[in-house]
């Protein structure tokens, strides 16, 4: 489960942070924030623990945060060595993403079973593709790769 492998990780950083201080101190406080932020997410809902689902979306929204956060400080000019470490460190919870490539052979696929290949299939095409590779893909990409191929 994601949300215990997040908390193990918070612990081994607060475990190095003590053998080293001052050097995993952005790790212990990034994992520490998104392990209680995450196991809120299933307490709040039915006082459960979190699916791994939720906890994705979790990491998803940390992410994007910090994406805004990063484009604020370039725009100003100041460094974001830290929101970058950051990301990485989040980035690592995802499930691998489809390439491209791999997205538009997925997107192929789909489209070759359907029997209407035309744009009104494509709230079909997102429909499968989010069930067979929920998680691994850019949605944008994925409607932009879908929409063409539709349009041929």
């Amino acid at each position: 489960m994601l949300l215990e492998q997040i908390k193990a990780d918070s612990l081994e950083a607060r475990k190095r942070n003590s053998k080293e201080p001052g050097v995993h101190t952005r790790r212990v406080s990034l994992l520490g924030t998104l392990y209680a932020e995450a196991s809120r997410v299933g307490k709040d809902a039915a006082n459960r623990p979190s699916t791994d689902e939720e906890v994705l979306a979790v990491v998803r929204k940390f992410i994007k945060n910090l994406d805004e956060t990063i484009a604020v400080l370039q725009k100003a000019g100041k460094n974001t060595a830290g929101q970058l470490e950051e990301k990485a460190i989040l980035e690592g919870y995802l499930p691998r993403q489809l390439s491209s490539e791999e997205l538009r052979a997925a997107i192929e696929s789909i489209v070759a079973d359907l029997g209407e290949k035309s744009p009104k299939a494509m709230g079909e095409v997102m429909k499968q593709l989010k069930e067979r590779y929920g998680g691994q893909f850019d949605g944008k990409l994925a409607s932009e790769a879908a929409r063409t191929i539709l349009n041929r």
